[in-house]
């Protein structure tokens, strides 16, 4: 079932086969409506106007990381204390795509590194992947670090054009592997202690730089 508050991502087709992806939230759910805030450009950061009848598919990710989609069309407006788009929702026909048991990506992100047993100096670098289960980041020359090796962390994860998200984690070193030209290596780690919020918003940025990413493909 849909909840109050969960994200969608709506994806706009022209004619020309190109993609336009807009995220917004779940503000009520009423029969057969959902009530949306306005959606926001991702590629922009900014809304648009959306005239009734528009229709777009929409994706969001539900309990146990399971994808859904559902095709859907503006119904109206409604103007409250915070301006509200009607979407027509039938949820016996929305479909699960697939099931999100922490789905790995591949990702450049800004990581800060503090072991807690202060054995290595603290330090900065780019992941290469990410999941909700934990990230593997690229290590720096000179830098060696056991299994079992834990480290205060904290990510910044890009959600909009402008907007970024700090999250605060306890992650655990795994495994060093060396990479093909052997001047550097990649450290896999798993989040031992995260807020559960903070791994949504991981959950849901991998999805939706999967879901870039198939489209590209598929073009």
């Amino acid at each position: 079932m849909i909840k109050i508050g969960t994200t969608l991502t709506l994806e706009q087709r022209n004619k020309e086969d190109e993609v336009t992806r807009f995220k917004c939230r779940i503000v009520e759910h009423q029969g057969h409506t959902l009530y949306i805030d306005y959606p926001i450009n991702v590629q922009s950061g900014r809304t648009d106007v959306f005239p009734k009848g528009t229709t777009f598919e929409a994706f969001y990710v539900g309990e146990q990381e399971a994808v859904f989609h559902f095709s859907t069309e503006i119904k109206g407006r409604k103007k409250a204390n915070l301006p509200m788009l009607l979407l027509h929702f039938d949820e016996k026909k929305m479909k699960k795509i697939q099931r999100r048991e922490y789905v790995r990506v591949d990702a450049n992100i800004d990581i800060a590194l503090e072991d807690q047993g202060m054995e290595i100096p603290s330090f900065s670098t780019l992941t290469s992947d990410i999941s909700g289960g934990g990230v593997a980041v690229n290590l720096k020359d000179g830098i060696k670090v056991k299994p079992g090796t834990t480290f205060k962390t904290v990510l910044v994860l890009r959600t909009g054009p402008t907007e970024y998200h700090y999250i605060y984690a306890t992650t655990e070193a795994i495994r060093t592997q060396q990479k093909k030209d052997h001047r550097t290596a990649t450290l896999s780690m798993k989040f031992t202690d995260i807020d559960e919020k903070d791994r949504q918003k991981i959950i849901q940025y991998c999805f939706e730089t999967q879901l870039k990413n198939r489209r590209q493909t598929n073009r």
